[in-house]
């Protein structure tokens, strides 16, 4: 048999047993010996361990602005303004949103909530019910703990809570309220600015990382050492190693280099693609806050200092008219369909607007209403949460030319 037919018999063979190793022999050799970028966008506890850095900045700035309002409970009659009548601070809702449990302040607790919205796309809260069955606590629950259990009828058959050192529990769909942003790809959970942003995110953590290691290494550019003569591996990896110990960190980059053999050291300079490489954690850091919808002043970042003022009025008007109120209305919407509905099917939880630009307009509104005769005093003092006046005179609208 010649070498060609050896050959051929061996092409033609089946190989079952090789064929199914390869892959997996391939995949080895192949692979890189990091995980993908943005391989962490399905898990929500590696999604939290990504809160650093720009992500803690536009979040935190997020959570804090919404942390900062105050949520209005009424009983809705109608369309207009003036037919919300807000309930009393000592209605069993009111109160419940401003003492959520024995260990949370309503600050934590809306900060918490838009914290997990923002890193996993979906908060939980766990309702602690009273002896009489109405809640009586809210409970944030960490996000990884949590797994939606799907029903063909029902759409959420149960929320299985499982936290560390504790079996699993199964808890009804009216002992959880989830809140989430809503997703394209899955309709029982949430999709967050960060998850849409997970190769940006990685991008900027690995810059980070590079500068981090460029200071230790110390600030000194690289050298390149020339020489004529021939230079054994042992004497190389006698140099670098001499090199190394003798100038690289921070503390001694600035000595002085004396060459010997001969050897002549120039600058090993950088180039253009590796200047943008060093250069671009401002475009990663531009891409981060614009997912996230956070202006840079926000961040504290004032890169036109000369117009003062203005920049932040305007950064906070954006802020909060673009990022902020569209999140509200979610959290207001969702808390009315599964926590106000409880006490009656007319009682609403909402934020009221809170872009700085409006309460001065709604300033000059409440004003030209009142010259006009569209409306009384007493419809603009109640709708500003102010007790009606005792003159029936202000339950009149007043006409133009008129005087009160």
């Amino acid at each position: 048999m010649t070498l060609l037919t050896r050959l051929g018999a061996w092409f033609s063979r089946p190989r079952a047993k090789a064929a199914a190793a390869s892959p997996e022999r391939a995949a080895a050799l192949f692979a890189p010996p990091y995980p993908p970028a943005g391989w962490w966008r399905t898990d929500p506890a590696e999604q939290l361990r990504n809160y650093s850095s720009w992500v803690y900045a536009a979040v935190n700035a997020i959570a804090q602005e919404v942390a900062r309002q105050r949520p209005f409970v009424f009983i809705n009659t109608g369309q207009a303004e003036h037919e919300q009548t807000a309930l009393p601070h000592t209605h069993p809702l009111c109160r419940l949103l401003a003492r959520p449990n024995p260990w949370l302040t309503p600050w934590e607790l809306w900060y918490l909530t838009v914290v997990y919205l923002e890193l996993t796309g979906n908060c939980f809260w766990y309702i602690a019910p009273s002896d009489g069955g109405t809640p009586a606590e809210l409970w944030v629950v960490p996000t990884p703990w949590v797994r939606v259990v799907p029903d063909a009828r029902e759409y959420v058959r149960a929320y299985e809570v499982n936290s560390p050192g504790i079996p699993a529990q199964t808890f009804t769909p009216d002992d959880i309220i989830h809140l989430k942003y809503p997703n394209p790809l899955d309709p029982h959970y949430g999709l967050s600015p960060l998850q849409a942003n997970a190769l940006t995110v990685d991008a900027n953590t690995e810059l980070l990382k590079s500068r981090y290691q460029t200071f230790v290494a110390g600030p000194r550019p690289g050298v390149v050492l020339r020489t004529d003569q021939t230079l054994t591996d042992q004497t190389l990896k006698r140099l670098e190693e001499k090199l190394g110990e003798k100038y690289s960190g921070r503390t001694n980059w600035h000595r002085p280099m004396v060459l010997e053999q001969g050897l002549t050291a120039s600058p090993w300079t950088l180039t253009p693609a590796e200047m943008d490489f060093l250069n671009s954690s401002k475009m990663t850091r531009d891409e981060i806050l614009a997912v996230f919808r956070v202006p840079p002043p926000i961040t504290g970042l004032m890169e036109n200092t000369g117009l003062g003022s203005n920049i932040w009025f305007g950064a906070r008007a954006m802020f909060c008219e673009g990022t902020i109120q569209p999140k509200l209305d979610l959290i207001g919407q969702s808390l009315t369909r599964d926590l106000a509905n409880r006490y009656g099917a007319d009682v609403q939880v909402t934020f009221p607007d809170c872009s700085p630009r409006n309460h001065e307009q709604r300033r000059l509104d409440d004003e030209l209403d009142a010259k006009m005769g569209l409306r009384t005093y007493n419809e603009i003092r109640k709708s500003r949460g102010l007790p009606p006046l005792a003159d029936p005179r202000f339950d009149t609208p007043m006409l133009p030319n008129e005087k009160a």
